[in-house]
């Protein structure tokens, strides 16, 4: 009988690069998903044992797999996060070999939108994306970092990419290869802003990197949902301290639809 009242999830995790260019891993004990109903209540989903993984391992290619067909009560679900252990060594290694100690803060839920019904071939497949750069905030005074998860998610069959080429002239005290990132913020005409908590606040970022040849700059926005967008480039995304308010020097301030499932090719130059 509980069969008929149960359904399955799927969900994945990918990561974006934080701010600064030398942290070289993020290490974390992931301990399992917790989902939001629509009446406030949670469903949690916790692995047998908890992982340390290195977030940074998913900046690209294949996400993480968290849940492979795992059961869920029926219900109307609106949010969902990720659960951390506090008990494993989280920290950042830099590319120096020195390593930071990381606190861990309870991040929002992100926006999930699905309903489980009585019917026990229900299936729902999610890909969450973890911004570290909208995560993780370094305390010079403390020595130490702060992660609070700031997560996306996309039902994985509608999720979108929006991709190209990046050739551009940075200003003279700047670079592409040490601070270019990509910002993406909801709706259009949106005047681009850094990660200041304040006026308007980005939906997703992305760092600028190298082709797989090492011959050109590339930058990828992955597993979005579709709509409207306004997409801008920085040459400083290095300078950006969380919760500071910090001038980038926005540039190539475009706008962007973008189709549900929908590979979007856009060069910045």
């Amino acid at each position: 009988m509980l069969a008929s009242c149960e359904g399955r999830v799927t969900a994945d995790l990918a990561t974006e690069a934080p701010a600064d260019p030398e942290v070289q891993q993020v290490l974390a004990g992931l301990s399992g998903v917790q989902f939001r109903t629509s009446g406030s209540g949670t469903e949690s989903i916790e692995f047998t044992d908890s992982e340390l993984v290195d977030l940074m391992d998913y900046l690209s290619g294949t996400p993480l797999r968290l849940l492979t067909d795992e059961v869920l009560p029926e219900g109307t679900y609106t949010g969902v996060r990720l659960i951390f252990d506090d008990e494993e060594d989280t920290r950042v290694i830099r590319t120096d070999g020195g390593e930071v100690p990381v606190v861990l803060a309870e991040g929002d839920y992100a926006d999930a939108d699905f309903t489980v019904e009585e019917d026990e071939r229900s299936n729902e497949s999610l890909t969450l994306t973890l911004d570290l750069r909208q995560s993780l905030r370094f305390d010079d005074d403390a020595a130490e970092s702060t992660l609070t998860p700031e997560l996306r998610s996309v039902r994985t069959d509608d999720a979108g990419r929006i991709e190209g080429f990046v050739d551009v002239d940075c200003p003279s005290d700047s670079s592409l290869i040490q601070g270019g990132a990509m910002y993406l913020f909801n709706g259009h005409d949106v005047e681009p802003d850094d990660l200041d908590n304040s006026d308007v606040e980005l939906y997703l970022t992305t760092a600028v990197s190298t082709d797989a040849f090492g011959t050109s700059l590339v930058y990828a926005l992955r597993f979005l949902p579709e709509g409207d967008y306004t997409i801008a480039l920085t040459c400083r995304g290095d300078e950006d301290d969380l919760g500071d308010d910090d001038d980038l020097d926005f540039q190539n301030v475009e706008n962007i639809v973008l189709d549900g499932g929908e590979t979007l090719n856009h060069d910045i130059d």
